[in-house]
């Protein structure tokens, strides 16, 4: 896993540069853009850079946040997801190389030559703003479209997956929510009534049919993946603009919205441990079926689709998403139960405060989705 040789961390020096005694601050998006991206080590691990200040590790599933130096180039992860002290490793990035060194170990790992369009998706009532990305090779290569969650809507957000896929072989699109970022249109907002998923359902449409016809990828693989709220857009999106080959959901509710609402309100969004008994909230979330309901769109999505869900969610109810999956009794559908919160840190409470302690994504995240998309012929 690590590469031999003693090479210094950067132009005339011996070693990592000493850092502030101060405690560091996270990285900014300005610090990092120079550098974000994904980097291969000579033994073929992949390590992604993200805008937003996060590190990950694809071989181990670290997952850090990236604290800043007093030298531009100099960056340190802590041993946990939000915990930047004690120091775990300095990264140091030198043209198009970065060199990550802990207590034990130095490793290079160079730039991956992925190519990077900026693009503008034709669709309803918006323009919307979107960057392909796309692995070396004339291809054609399979493609995927990130679709938002509830967030506000830029593409960045969404570097890490860039990499996880581009790693893999599939050319990604990811854009800005119509009305956010450079995205023309008005925004829905961030709550999922039926109408706001509709539009953002028929923008993930737009988007995947812009991908197919771009000349590098395969019309005939192209697929989409959804975490959380994207979980109702992306099969809704199925639905209303057939076209998919297939569909990968982390994080996904199979419940209607009030149910997952109610589920996560129990937690305050997952702040706070729960007061009632388990089987009291379950009972309470199984008797709401308010709000909108992805049923119609789950009984009619027939393409393949790997779901993940978290066993520790606050946010989404897991135990009644696998039952309404499993009674859908579609062979198309795999289930994959990870040890995890709803932002896919390994986490035994899902609070959002033990989030900050993980050491980082699900380890089987990753594999799973590589041996899935091989065995659906997307990989």
């Amino acid at each position: 896993m690590l590469v031999a040789g003693m090479l210094s961390c950067a132009p005339g020096s011996n070693g990592p540069p000493s850092l502030p005694t101060a405690p560091p601050a996270a990285a900014t998006i300005d610090s990092l853009v120079p550098y974000f991206g994904s980097y291969r080590t000579d033994d073929g691990d992949t390590l992604v850079i993200a805008r937003m200040g996060w590190f990950f590790d694809l071989r181990d599933a670290a997952y850090r946040t990236i604290y800043s130096t007093h030298t531009s180039n100099h960056f340190t992860i802590g041993r946990l997801f939000q915990e930047p002290l004690p120091v775990f490793a300095h990264l140091v990035f030198v043209a198009d190389t970065i060199t990550l060194t802990d207590s034990a170990h130095r490793r290079v790992a160079r730039r991956i030559a992925y190519k990077q369009t900026e693009v503008t998706i034709p669709a309803n009532g918006a323009q919307l703003a979107g960057t392909i990305t796309e692995p070396a090779g004339a291809g054609p290569h399979p493609g995927i479209v990130i679709i938002h969650g509830a967030e506000t809507g830029e593409r960045d957000f969404y570097d890490i997956w860039v990499g996880v896929y581009a790693s893999l072989g599939l050319a990604v699109l990811t854009y800005d929510k119509r009305g956010r970022g450079s995205s023309t249109g008005r925004y829905p907002g961030e709550f999922p009534t039926s109408d706001a998923l509709a539009t953002y359902a028929d923008d993930a449409g737009a988007a995947l049919a812009f991908l197919a016809r771009q000349p590098a990828v395969d019309p005939k693989r192209v697929g989409f993946h959804g975490g959380s709220q994207g979980g109702w857009t992306v099969p809704l999106a199925i639905q209303r603009h057939p076209g998919a080959a297939f569909a990968v959901l982390v994080s996904a509710p199979a419940t209607t919205v009030d149910q997952t609402d109610l589920w996560a309100g129990y937690t305050n969004g997952g702040e706070s441990l729960p007061a009632p008994p388990l089987d009291e909230m379950l009972a309470a979330v199984r008797a709401d079926r308010a709000g909108y309901d992805p049923m119609p769109a789950l009984t009619a999505l027939a393409v393949p689709t790997l779901w993940f869900l978290g066993s520790n969610d606050r946010t989404v109810p897991t135990v009644i998403c696998q039952e309404i999956l499993t009674a859908l009794h579609k062979p198309n559908i795999t289930l994959d139960l990870l040890p995890t919160g709803h932002g896919l840190l390994v986490n035994p409470t899902g609070l959002l405060t033990d989030d900050a302690r993980s050491p980082g994504l699900a380890p089987d995240l990753v594999p799973a989705i590589q041996a899935w998309a091989a065995s659906v012929g997307i990989a």
